[in-house]
């Protein structure tokens, strides 16, 4: 566990300024049994008409309106992160997981995505075993969904949901070390990470007994077995290289390209974990250093959804902070909007993110 200190900065310039601005914000991080949120402070600027809400995935969301001229728009979040309270978040949302198993317009795979996922023929194969020895199971199996309707867990424990704040993607020039977790080993690797470009949606621990690698050997996780497969995989086959794509660019286009950032990472993984069926979600987030935002995937396996960073390549314990998360990089848009006049915007974004000192 970690006590991160994390601040986020998102800057609009307009040359000429604008008028009757209407805009979305997801930027705010949500307290959830992995992570608490404490000392949230938020600015905006403009705030003439201001409003909080979820969206449909459950991510906090700023609607905002502002009629006047302005030549800048800001939003600003400050806070502390307790990370890495436990090594999944229950799948309470029974009836909308099977959302997540089918591709969008970023993740649908083509040749260059169904040709990589035939290296992982005899996983998928073992977990296609796995999935007739269990039969009448789905992804959660029925008991799971039961108890989560009805808002416990399965272990008879009251389900926590802390609602305290939500949203973004990146990456920054801070070097993060991660185990490998192929065998677990133990092996260190180093995988730097460097920023995104436009909205920032785009995307970019000590051992403990409940350590969230501990749960790809239980024998009822093997969407979680198979996604930790691939993830490795796609690590070892693809390129960490920031400006060969854009937050347009599909699963399947940074593929065959074989480079990308945190965003294609995530998208690839996604595409393939689809292919199998398997639940699985887009994540927008903070990471331990300096510079934007980062994307990572969860996995839904046995009821619990778990966090794999594969631009990392690493089960994520306690160094992210989650802000969102979706179906692809489109529900995790940081900053949306619509306003009028004719102008030139320019957007910058910062992310800093350090563990608290103890005294």
């Amino acid at each position: 566990m970690k006590e991160l200190l994390f601040e986020y900065d998102m800057h609009l310039d307009f040359e000429p300024p604008v008028e009757e601005h209407r805009f979305t914000l997801k930027c705010i991080p949500l307290s959830d049994e992995r992570q608490l949120i404490k000392k949230l402070d938020v600015e905006v600027y403009p705030k003439e008409f201001l409003s909080a809400d979820e969206d449909s995935f459950g991510n906090y969301s700023i609607y905002g309106y502002t009629k006047g001229k302005h030549d800048r728009f800001f939003a600003r979040v400050r806070g502390c992160a307790q990370t890495g309270l436990a090594p999944s978040l229950p799948a309470k949302e029974a009836h909308r997981i099977g959302l997540f198993k089918y591709q969008t317009d970023y993740t649908r795979p083509g040749p260059a995505i169904r040709a990589f996922a035939e290296r992982f023929a005899d996983a998928i194969e073992k977990y296609e075993k796995m999935q007739q020895d269990r039969p009448g199971m789905s992804v959660i199996d029925a008991e799971t969904a039961l108890e989560a309707c009805r808002g416990r867990s399965t272990e008879g424990e009251p389900s926590v949901v802390g609602i305290t704040g939500g949203k973004d993607s990146g990456a920054s020039d801070a070097g993060v070390k991660a185990d490998s977790l192929a065998g677990n080993t133990g092996e260190t690797r180093e995988r730097f990470w460097k920023a995104d470009t436009e909205a920032d949606a785009a995307g970019e621990g000590a051992a403990r007994d409940a350590s969230p690698g501990s749960e790809i050997r239980k024998p009822e996780n093997p969407e979680l077995t198979l996604a930790v497969t691939m993830m490795h995989g796609l690590y070892e086959n693809f390129s960490y290289v920031p400006g060969v794509t854009d937050v347009r660019t599909t699963a399947e286009e940074a593929m065959a390209l074989g480079r990308g950032v945190c965003q294609d990472y995530a998208h690839i993984l996604l595409s393939l974990c689809r292919m199998q069926k398997i639940p699985c979600r887009y994540v927008v987030g903070m990471l331990i250093g300096e510079g934007k935002s980062h994307a990572w995937v969860e996995v839904c396996s046995g009821g619990h959804w778990y966090a794999l960073d594969p631009t990392n390549n690493l089960i994520v314990d306690d160094q992210h902070i989650k802000i969102s998360a979706g179906r692809d990089y489109h529900d995790c848009i940081v900053s949306q909007g619509v306003f009028v006049g004719r102008t030139t915007q320019t957007q910058t974004v910062a992310v800093r993110v350090k563990e608290a000192t103890v005294l």
